[in-house]
Formats: structure tokens, C-alpha cells, sequence
């Protein structure tokens, strides 16, 4: 099993910082919106695939929304299984 701090928001905001959106500010907070800052459908993608990679997180087609990938504190939630509308 993968340490708390790997699931963390802020963990979240890293994995997006690194894979879909390097130019994320510093400060970006758990709660702002990753679409906001630029996130779009093959970002997603590339999220849910490497969630699946890293985690072991079976992204189900009724997980893709907005809503589980608008945050860091929302794909945190996705991670732990408390994804919305699951």
C-alpha cells in the first residue's frame, strides 16, 4: 500500500504538475480548478492512465467527470475511492 502522502491533494497537484501541466503555479491550492488552468480531455486521459499505472486505481467509465478531476482535492477523493457519482 502506498503511503497517506502519496494520495494527498497536494500529491495530486504534483502528479498533474509533472505529467499534464508543468507551468501550474507553486502556490496552486488543493481546491482550484485544474480546467481553470489550462487541464482538457487528453489531459485527463493521461491522468487516468497513469492513476491506473501508479496506483492501481481501475478508473471506471462512470468516474469520468469533471467533478473527480477538477482538483487535487477531488482526485484525491477519486484515489481513495470516494469518487463522485460512483
Amino acid at each position: 500500500m502506498l503511503p497517506a502522502s502519496d494520495l494527498s491533494p497536494g500529491a495530486m497537484i504534483e502528479l498533474v504538475r509533472e505529467t499534464v501541466l508543468p507551468d501550474l503555479p507553486a502556490e496552486f491550492s488543493p481546491e482550484a480548478d485544474f480546467f481553470e488552468a489550462g487541464l482538457d480531455s487528453m489531459g485527463v486521459m493521461q491522468l487516468v492512465m497513469y492513476l491506473e499505472e501508479r496506483f492501481g486505481k481501475k478508473v471506471e467509465p462512470s468516474e469520468l467527470s469533471r467533478a473527480n478531476f477538477r482538483s487535487g482535492q477531488a482526485m484525491a477523493a477519486l484515489v481513495m475511492g470516494q469518487a463522485k457519482g460512483a
